[in-house]
């Protein structure tokens, strides 16, 4: 097996897996752990602002990503006001908006889904073009706004939490 193959493989294995946590914490209560709230914030928000600064340059993939980061601030902010909170055993527990994180994720997925189909149908992995190539392939001048709109809706959910669990904490 080639060294390109191993790094697909284990790129799919991360994004299954990373899918699969994502899925399982969308349907149910979760800790509310505020330095992990924290670091996927900052991430998400970097990811985000580097798809963001990518599509920048392009007019029509400027208007695509100002238009999911719309929806996705507005899908977070409806998800905040379904979001419930809970004290167990001394911690705080939340359970997001099943339809909307699931939304969220349902879009991601058929996002992935249809890009991966449609470099298979291209022929692109028949050629023997590096990874590089491949994942430049996958873009197009909506892509970046479809990714932003789950950027979007994250970074917003969790600085949603971040502030309301300070309240509680402050006892507000």
């Amino acid at each position: 097996m080639s060294g390109q193959v191993i790094i697909s493989l284990l790129l799919g294995v991360f994004i299954v897996y990373r899918i699969f946590l994502r899925v399982r914490r969308t349907f149910g209560w979760q800790q509310l752990n505020l330095g992990k709230v924290r670091i996927m914030t900052v991430i998400l928000g970097v990811v985000g602002l580097l798809f963001f600064v990518e599509g920048a340059f392009d007019t029509v993939s400027l208007i695509s990503n100002m238009i999911g980061i719309a929806l996705g601030i507005a899908l977070a902010c409806y998800g905040a006001a379904k979001t419930r909170f809970e004290r167990r055993d001394g911690n705080w527990r939340y359970r997001p908006s099943a339809w909307i994180g699931g939304t969220v994720t349902i879009l991601f997925l058929g996002r992935l889904i249809y890009r991966i189909y449609d470099m298979m149908q291209s022929g692109n992995l028949e050629q023997g073009l590096q990874l590089s190539d491949r994942l430049k392939d996958m873009g197009s001048s909506w892509t970046s706004g479809l990714m932003l709109i789950m950027f979007a809706y994250y970074v917003t959910c969790n600085i949603i939490l971040l502030s309301r669990q300070e309240l509680r904490v402050s006892g507000v």
